[in-house]
């Protein structure tokens, strides 16, 4: 089986800089559109540098930099390389003081040779599935927002909710705090009509899911679906670099 995949990374219209990385099979984009048809096994991720430390940017690229060098197969430990990869983004920042503490979020969906789905999170960008038409978030975001939701204590800070939504609680690079690499293996399988979408929090931030379930469900193709996607993002004043990356089963 193959899949077809298109991918934008967008610096948007507040920031002077983009600090989001996108990456599928062996291509990766700082800037601009990634198009490919690609079969299994294979990775696809997006990274978005932390805001507030040195070098986001290069946190991001150097984080899918080394996942290209990862062989993957069903036997493959995704979550001890990303503790790796953690480990080096650490020693890169001793060795460059300039971007000692550089940071990034990870969301990666890995689909091996049998076309089984594994999804790997640290931060806040987010994975879906659109699977018969219903869309399922299959990452957890590590962040404050979400921390305090599954606690129950949301409510204490209704008032700051604007101010911790965006706050969050695991990153790859923190020389000071190990990360949560959350794993998650999914049973169900792509088929024709089904698709995948990763995007960082600068997309999903500022559309609903139900427009991404009308967007990913319509005829239109895939490049305009994800265009789609982010246009509106931008529409509804989005204030962060947007990504996204959507996967789709070749007809």
């Amino acid at each position: 089986m193959r899949f077809n995949t298109y991918g934008i990374t967008d610096t948007g219209k507040y920031r002077k800089k983009n600090e989001d990385a996108i990456m599928v099979g062996e291509k990766i984009c700082t800037d601009g559109v990634l198009e490919t048809e690609i079969a299994p096994p294979f990775f696809a991720a997006v990274c978005d540098g932390v805001g507030g430390e040195k070098s986001g940017e290069i946190a991001a690229s150097l984080t899918l930099e080394k996942l290209l060098m990862t062989t993957y197969s069903k036997v493959t430990e995704l979550k001890t390389r990303v503790f790796g990869i953690h480990d080096e983004l650490i020693e890169y920042g001793r060795e460059h003081p300039e971007s000692f503490n550089m940071q990034t979020t990870l969301c990666l969906v890995a689909l091996d040779a049998d076309n089984n789905i594994s999804c790997i999170n640290v931060g806040d960008s987010r994975a879906y599935l659109l699977k018969s038409g219903k869309l399922k978030q299959i990452s957890t975001d590590q962040s404050l927002r979400q921390f305090l939701n599954e606690t129950g204590r949301s409510k204490i800070f209704e008032r700051e909710k604007d101010k911790i939504k965006h706050i969050i609680i695991s990153s790859l690079g923190n020389a000071r705090q190990f990360p949560m690499v959350d794993l998650t293996n999914i049973s169900d399988k792509l088929e024709r009509g089904d698709s995948l979408m990763i995007c960082s929090d600068g997309v999903y931030d500022k559309i609903s899911d139900n427009y991404i379930k009308e967007v990913l469900c319509s005829s239109k193709a895939i490049s305009e679906k994800a265009e789609s996607l982010v246009d509106k993002a931008i529409e509804n004043k989005s204030r962060d670099n947007l990504s996204v990356i959507l996967i789709e089963v070749k007809e």
